[in-house]
């Protein structure tokens, strides 16, 4: 039976695109900035617990591979909190996690006391913050809204700039309980700018719905899934219009969820349910290969990531020296994500070629650096294309997903997307610790992300021949609507 609707249509208010708005937008280019600094300095931290607590590179590695991971892996539950609170809920505990977890992991005796202070506890408040701060943007502007979300993405890259600076700075002249202190006190502003990101009063007016046809009597400030779109393309109808609700993903993307109808009358119907075909994706083949590429691809970029240090100082170079090393993946980074994500975006049936270009391109140099990156020009150098070949594929994936399961399933695929990237981070960075215990080089972990990296892409291949019919579908088409924003991607 159909429910009345009071008014329906996009929020609006004067907070939206101006006001408050720019006030929003400042606070989510700062969390974005302090996020992505502090989650990529795994690397050089692995370094310093190495050197302090003497234990084997395979299990020192646990403790930064759980850190680093979360930020990923946290990603879903971070979206649940926003659901049942709001963005400014998950993102002010996610601060306090992570503040919290780094003053705590100053007091470390051992490194199973690190794991659960530095790995579990900072790394859930990293992932429980980071999303969040990236989606509020989205409510809060509408005409500029392309433009806004380019800005709040580009904080990454300058994190990735300054961050191992800045942490390089602060252990030359601090011992790495103090600069953990430190860091701690920086990453409490993610609280203070989370708490700038209360709810639009303005959405009350506009009504909520958790599944099509069903209208929420709670507080509409409260859930994220406010927001309704009207699809003027698919019914000419004039006695009713179609509508689609819809909510925006960690990347500003729009996802469309369950399809209604909007009767002249003011009542909704519901036209065919997706929620009971969510699970379907599951039965997707060309997904779950798909999932499999994505867990090698993250599990080259974390075995990179975490011993990139250790294995630069194995050849002599300076820490200071490794510190920019880190820093160049920053504005390579960005840059590549633009271009790669503006060639994407031009192009019809080159998706999957630019894809898996980028990754062999990533598991050549990986491969390449224990014979040529033996000093540090030569290690600039690959950090630098490394940056850009790695950055670039991370704009790929959530157009990618779409061809794999379309449009209306992206949300959950993506969310299972990001555990699996995740899973990614986790077990490969200790598989190459020991591999290193083992060998007693660090090359060996360059060369397992290099297979890594080969492998994932021996298994990407097959993706598009399982992909069904059905859900083919060209970048310029039925997902226009996200490839815009998808292409500014960053997550990790």
């Amino acid at each position: 039976m159909p429910e009345q609707v009071d008014n329906v249509g996009v929020m609006a208010g004067k907070d939206v695109d101006d006001g408050w708005a720019w006030a929003v937008l400042v606070a989510s280019y700062m969390n974005q900035f302090l996020l992505s600094g502090v989650c990529y300095m795994g690397g050089m931290f692995q370094v310093v617990l190495l050197e302090h607590f003497q234990e084997s590179v395979g299990f020192t590695a646990w403790v930064t591979a759980v850190y680093a991971s979360l930020m990923l892996a946290a990603g879903p539950l971070a979206s649940v909190i926003t659901s049942y609170f709001d963005s400014r809920t998950s993102v002010m505990l996610g601060g306090l996690l992570l503040a919290g977890g780094l003053v705590a992991s100053s007091f470390a005796t051992s490194l199973s006391y690190l794991f659960v202070s530095f790995g579990l506890t900072a790394g859930l408040g990293l992932g429980l913050s980071y999303t969040p701060s990236v989606v509020i943007v989205s409510y809060y502007f509408d005409k500029k809204r392309t433009i806004v979300t380019s800005v709040a993405l580009s904080a990454s890259g300058m994190g990735l700039l300054l961050a191992p600076i800045v942490f390089r700075y602060l252990l030359d002249n601090f011992a790495w309980r103090e600069s953990l202190v430190i860091l701690a006190g920086i990453c409490i502003h993610i609280t203070v700018f989370g708490a700038l990101m209360f709810p639009i009063h303005e959405r009350k007016a506009c009504p909520v719905f958790s599944r099509c046809g069903k209208h929420r009597s709670k507080d509409p400030s409260e859930d994220l899934a406010a927001e309704v779109v009207m699809d003027s393309n698919t019914n000419n109808d004039h006695n009713h219009s179609r509508i689609i609700p819809y909510e925006i993903d960690k990347y500003g993307s729009v996802i469309l969820k369950d399809d209604c109808e909007l009767m002249q009358n003011g009542t909704v119907d519901k036209m065919h349910g997706t929620t009971d075909s969510q699970l379907d994706i599951f039965k997707n083949v060309a997904f779950v290969v798909f999932c499999v590429n994505q867990i090698m691809v993250n599990a080259a970029c974390g075995v990179y990531s975490i011993h990139l240090g250790a294995f630069c100082e194995s050849y002599g170079t300076s820490a200071q020296n490794i510190a920019w090393i880190f820093s160049v993946n920053g504005p390579a980074n960005i840059v590549s994500r633009i271009l790669l994500g503006a060639f994407a975006h031009a192009s019809e049936k080159d998706v999957w070629i630019l894809y898996y270009g980028v990754l062999l391109s990533s598991g050549t140099v990986f491969c390449l650096m224990p014979l040529f990156a033996k000093t540090y020009p030569a290690q600039l150098v690959a950090g630098i294309l490394i940056g850009t070949y790695m950055g670039g594929s991370y704009s790929l994936p959530p157009v990618l997903i779409i061809e794999c399961v379309g449009l209306k399933k992206l949300a959950s695929a993506f969310g299972v997307s990001m555990i699996c990237a995740g899973s990614g981070w986790l077990v490969a960075p200790p598989a190459a610790g020991w591999l290193v215990d083992l060998t007693g080089s660090y090359d060996y972990s360059m060369y397992l992300a290099g297979v890594l990296m080969f492998l994932s892409v021996l298994v990407g291949l097959v993706v598009p021949q399982l992909i069904k019919p059905e859900n083919q579908s060209h970048i310029h088409g039925d997902h226009s609507v996200v490839t815009e924003e998808a292409e500014k991607c960053d997550v990790r």
